[in-house]
């Protein structure tokens, strides 16, 4: 049996381990902090310096033209029910900044291709149909590249008027004059877009 100085210095040992693992080491203290950072959940960490937000998926895009925008264009090519057939192109330019938002997004001047979709020219049959034409745009060239659009389509029909003299126009066969519609070259006209485009 240990004698009473015996157990006083086992006890005494216990203690003296005791404190030394409870002590943080003092080389440690730098290491505890990182590890501290570490553990932290995403919303108390600083944000990154780089990155894109997320909120920024949200703005409107500085290069999208909106369903409805008009587009007023100036004919470069002469079109008439007379002579035009479905499915012809013509060419035209912008004639008007067009701007979303304060910020022009495509230039006065800016090259424009249209389409023929109907065309008809007047007859000299009994009912005396007067000619039409039905055209819409479908691209602009934006720097380099054509950019395709969809727009509301224009129709336009010839006009009916009686001739000042019966007797002459029943002699040529013909009593009535403006049976079709013709666009001259220069002529302005406005179309809108059917849907939402991206100029990029």
């Amino acid at each position: 049996m240990p004698s009473p100085a015996g157990r006083l210095a086992m006890v005494l040992l216990m203690l003296s381990l005791t404190c030394a693992c409870g002590r943080p080491s003092s080389d440690s203290g730098g290491n505890a902090s990182n590890s501290a950072d570490s553990q932290k959940l995403p919303f108390d960490r600083q944000p990154r310096s780089t990155g894109i937000s997320p909120s920024q998926a949200l703005v409107p895009s500085a290069t999208k033209l909106p369903e409805g925008t008009p587009i007023p264009i100036r004919l470069k090519s002469a079109l008439s029910s007379a002579s035009v057939h479905a499915g012809e192109g013509f060419s035209a330019t912008v004639d008007e900044p067009v701007v979303i938002d304060g910020q022009t997004l495509i230039d006065r001047g800016t090259p424009a291709t249209g389409r023929v979709l109907e065309a008809k020219p007047s007859t000299n049959s009994p009912g005396r149909a007067p000619g039409y034409l039905r055209i819409v745009l479908v691209s602009l060239k934006i720097g380099d590249r054509p950019v395709m659009i969809e727009t509301s389509s224009i129709f336009a029909k010839g006009g009916i008027r009686e001739d000042r003299h019966p007797a002459i126009g029943a002699a040529s066969g013909d009593s009535r004059k403006d049976r079709d519609i013709a666009f001259g070259i220069d002529r302005r006209l406005t179309f809108r877009l059917a849907q939402t485009v991206d100029l990029q």
